[in-house]
Order: C-alpha cells, then structure tokens, then sequence
C-alpha cells in the first residue's frame, strides 16, 4: 500500500495528462535528481527516499508513493505539495 495516493480529475485527455505528468517529471528530475521513465500509461519516478508513479487516463491523473524510512516522517508536506503541483499543473490549458 502506498505512503501517498492522490487522484485529480481533468479536461486534458490523455495526451493533454501525458504532457502534464512529463512536465512534473522534469522539473523532479531537475529539482531533486529523480529518474523517471514511462511505463504504458504511467511515468515511474524513483528518487531519494520515494519511488512511484504518475499514472494518467484520459480523465483522470492518480500519484502513488512509497516512502522511505526518512522521508516518512515528511508524509503531509510531501502530499499536500503533490495536491498543489497537481492542481497547477491540470488546471492549464492542454
């Protein structure tokens, strides 16, 4: 069971999420050296202390994370970024 689930509803269909969750990709890999890599429907992302995904539909965009031993303790931070990063980024246009 993940540390993190979130779920957003969007507009963008899924070449409009697919777009949105490279976007966060980047900017992960830029900001904190995360690798990412698409899987079907699902950017994985594996960084320090986290491992999970982006999986995106053409409805809706669901974050799983697990959480290592250090960054546990970070769980509400780390969510309540991922909820506002989502809401930026699906409330753009496509």
């Amino acid at each position: 069971m993940p540390d993190i689930d979130v779920s957003r509803s969007h507009t963008l269909g899924l070449d409009g999420a697919r777009r949105a969750a490279d976007a966060v990709g980047r900017q992960l890999r830029e900001d904190l050296g995360a690798t990412t890599e698409w899987s079907g429907d699902a950017l994985r992302v594996r960084g320090r202390g986290v491992k999970g995904e982006i999986a995106v539909s053409d409805a809706v965009v669901r974050v799983t994370a697990s959480l290592g031993l250090l960054a546990r303790p970070f769980r509400n931070t780390l969510q309540r970024e991922i909820e506002q990063q989502l809401d930026r980024t699906l409330s753009q246009p496509a």
